[in-house]
C-alpha cells in the first residue's frame, strides 16, 4: 500500500480548498444574479399580431438580468403607442425589433386606422408641386373635367414618398418623386381613381398652418366672363 508522504497530502489539501473557494464564488455569484433585479416591459394581456400598443397591454416586471432578452424594452414609453408586428403572450418580454411606428420610414401602415387605406399617386397621374414634397406634408387635388374644376379632395397626408422603383423616403428634398402614398378611406381612393382616369388631376401642397377651406368649383363659362362663386347658366 502506498503512503502520501506529507508534501503529497498538503499539496491535495491546497488543492480542494481552493475548488472549494471557488466554487463558492461561483455560487455567490450566481446566486448574488439571481438576487438582483432589472426593469424590463412584458405583456399585461394576451396581445395580438399588429395591435397599436397602449398602457392597459404593457406593463415592467423586474427580473434577474441573465434572465432579460437583450433587445428587450426597458421603458413602457417605448413602447406606448407602436404597433407589435408579432402576437405576445401575457408576461412575455416585448422586445424593440418586433415594433414599428408610423415615423418608421417604409412603415407607413403602422400609422393606418382600421377603415383607412395607402393610396398610391404616382407623379405622372397629377400635375404640380411634387418637387420638395416629403412625408408628413399635406396636399390638396384639383380635378379638371369637361371644363368644370373641382376641388376633389383637401389635406390629404403624405405617408411615403416613392422615388423611382425603390420604396425609399427621399433624402434630398430637390428631387422630384415618382410617386407618393397617401392617407385616404376607400371612397376617397374611389374618387381620386375616377378623377385620374377621366379627368386631369393638379397637386397643391399646404402649408405648415393649412386649413380646410369650402369651395364651390369653377367652371369654364364663368371663367370667360370673369366672374366667381356662382354657377353656370347651363346647370
Amino acid at each position: 500500500m502506498l503512503r502520501w508522504s506529507a508534501s503529497a497530502r498538503t499539496r491535495y489539501l491546497v488543492l480542494a480548498l481552493a475548488a472549494a473557494l471557488l466554487s463558492g464564488v461561483f455560487a455567490y455569484l450566481y446566486l448574488g444574479g439571481l438576487s438582483e433585479r432589472v426593469p424590463v416591459v412584458v405583456a399585461a394581456t394576451d396581445i395580438p399580431a399588429f395591435a397599436r400598443l397602449d398602457g392597459d397591454m404593457l406593463r415592467t416586471a423586474f427580473l434577474p438580468p441573465v434572465a432579460v432578452h437583450p433587445a428587450a424594452v426597458v421603458r413602457a414609453d417605448d413602447a406606448r403607442g407602436r404597433v407589435s408586428l408579432v402576437s405576445r403572450m401575457a408576461g412575455e418580454q416585448i422586445l424593440a425589433p418586433s415594433l414599428v411606428s408610423g415615423d418608421s420610414p417604409g412603415e407607413y401602415r403602422a400609422s393606418l386606422g382600421p377603415e383607412e387605406r395607402a393610396f398610391f399617386l404616382t407623379a405622372d397621374a397629377a400635375q404640380g408641386g411634387w418637387r420638395g414634397v416629403q412625408v408628413g406634408d399635406f396636399i390638396d387635388l384639383t380635378v379638371v373635367c369637361e371644363g368644370t374644376s373641382v376641388c376633389l379632395e383637401q389635406g390629404l397626408e403624405v405617408l411615403e414618398v416613392v422615388a423611382g422603383e425603390a420604396s425609399a423616403l427621399l433624402a434630398n428634398r430637390d428631387t422630384p418623386a415618382a410617386g407618393v402614398f397617401l392617407r385616404v378611406t376607400p371612397g376617397t381612393a374611389e374618387r381620386i381613381a375616377l378623377a385620374v382616369e377621366y379627368g386631369k388631376v393638379f397637386v397643391s401642397v399646404s402649408g405648415y398652418t393649412g386649413i380646410p377651406v369650402p369651395t364651390v368649383g369653377a367652371w369654364l363659362e364663368q371663367l370667360l366672363q370673369g366672374g366667381e362663386g356662382s354657377e353656370p347658366s347651363w346647370r
